[in-house]
């Protein structure tokens, strides 16, 4: 069927209508045009279909940079250009958060629009016989798509990658297999310092007898100039997921640094193979700098930062207020917060580990008037709002990967207690991708 194309939805879903008027969602068209579809989904209120022809362009679309889009999971936007990336992404916060009466502030650009990605995650994979490297390709688990070329990743990534896959191949092992759990190579993750330049390697790799614990070194002899650590971390598990059930450091630093400048201070922070950190550096500097902003903290403020991870927001935020306490579920995260906290010569924040909910039930409740909260794309649970209606902050900022559950979520702590929300700041931290951040900042009436 042909439909012509209204308007981009989140998560970067094509909506348009043919001639029957029932919604129709896709991929890769752009507002204004006429394409054809193979429809592979049909409801009643709805469709979903896969563009086969463009009847009509729109004058917005461009050549994609990179000759995997479409094809590769990765990106969303190469079609069009950063310019018009900004209008579909600032189009789509607005049309989640327009039922709760919420101004939302033009989106704050990314700084880099290529080569930004600060970390990578690669998979093995054979195709007709040969070892490759590459992502998931669009819409499929256990399908991959080769790579080089990565246009958002950081280009010291590709003569790595260059050297692993060689090194690889000669070693006459198998990729991993997802439905035979037979082979050895699996995953290569890659992270960098934007501000420093280290590099850090982990080769993740099934267990497999008969392979020599030393089989690596011609490869870490390889890559010591170009890396500042490499891991090696051998996984069992069926899970396609890189998990850390037996990382060990082959060569280098146990963690590599990152520095940031926010506010016209210098934060540095320690990255190990698995911690979490924002993919975009110079990007996440722009969301912390909001974070602080929107927050307003004074000497006498106490800030309770929940879902903190490794701590960057808490600790950013520690000059301008009298104490903050983090609450992070992963052990791991908190091991690095503590570093992270040393390493800045900070004393007035603390980290206690749990889950969110658990905490909330059973933790000792300190005596705080602010809240942040930086919880994952699913937002944050029934418990957490029932938290926010008894504690009832005087402040609350919002950390948002999710605009859709970021509504849902603000409409029940709405309703728990009269706040009023004074700033939603959406910001670009994913060029070409339908990602987006947005920052909220709430007041109790």
């Amino acid at each position: 069927m042909q439909i012509t194309i209204e308007k981009i939805v989140y998560p970067g879903r094509s909506l348009g209508r043919g001639e029957d008027g029932i919604a129709t969602f896709t991929e890769g068209g752009l507002a204004g045009e006429i394409v054809e579809l193979d429809i592979y989904k049909k409801k009643k209120s709805f469709k979903e279909g896969r563009i086969t022809g463009i009847i009509e362009s729109s004058p917005l679309r461009i050549s994609p940079r990179c000759p995997s889009f479409g094809h590769c999971g990765g990106c969303s936007f190469q079609h069009t250009g950063y310019e018009h990336q900004v209008e579909i992404k600032e189009g789509y916060v607005k049309e989640q958060l327009n039922p709760l009466d919420i101004a939302v502030s033009p989106l704050v650009t990314s700084p880099e629009e290529w080569g930004y990605r600060n970390k990578m995650e690669f998979s093995f994979f054979e195709q007709d016989g040969e070892l490759k490297v590459g992502l998931h390709k669009k819409g499929a688990f256990n399908r991959y798509f080769s790579v080089p070329p990565c246009f958002i990743a950081d280009r010291d990534f590709l003569p790595v990658i260059d050297s692993v896959i060689a090194f690889a191949r000669d070693s006459q092992l198998h990729a991993y297999d997802l439905k035979t759990h037979q082979g050895f190579y699996r995953h290569l993750v890659l992270r960098k310092g934007r501000r420093t330049g280290q590099l850090l390697v982990n080769l993740v790799t099934n267990r497999q007898d008969g392979v020599a614990d030393d089989l690596l070194n011609p490869l870490v002899d390889c890559l010591k100039e170009k890396v500042t650590s490499f891991y090696w971390t051998k996984n069992s598990r069926a899970s396609d997921a890189v998990i850390a059930e037996e990382p060990v450091l082959l060569w280098g630093r146990e963690m590599i640094e990152e520095q940031m400048l926010i506010k016209g201070r210098v934060y540095t922070f320690v990255i190990s193979p698995f911690s979490f950190f924002q993919t975009n550096t110079l990007g996440a500097e722009k969301l912390y700098e909001t974070v602080v902003d929107l927050l307003n903290g004074g000497k006498e403020d106490r800030v309770l930062d929940l879902y903190c991870g490794t701590g960057t927001i808490g600790m950013v935020l520690a000059p301008y207020v009298k104490e903050v306490l983090g609450v992070e579920q992963l052990p791991d995260a908190i091991e690095n917060a503590e570093v992270n906290k040393k390493r800045n010569g900070i004393e007035n924040v603390s980290f206690e580990t749990g889950t969110v909910e658990k905490w909330i039930k059973h933790g000792a409740k300190p005596d705080v008037n602010c809240l942040v909260l930086d919880p994952p794309r699913s937002g944050v649970s029934n418990r957490v709002i029932d938290f926010i209606g008894q504690s009832q902050p005087e402040r609350i900022v919002y950390v948002s990967c999710n605009p859709a559950t970021l509504a849902r979520d603000l409409k029940g702590i709405t309703e728990k207690v009269n706040y009023h929300i004074e700033h939603a700041i959406p910001l670009d931290l994913f060029p070409q991708t339908y990602h987006v951040e947005v920052v909220v900042s709430l007041k109790r009436m």
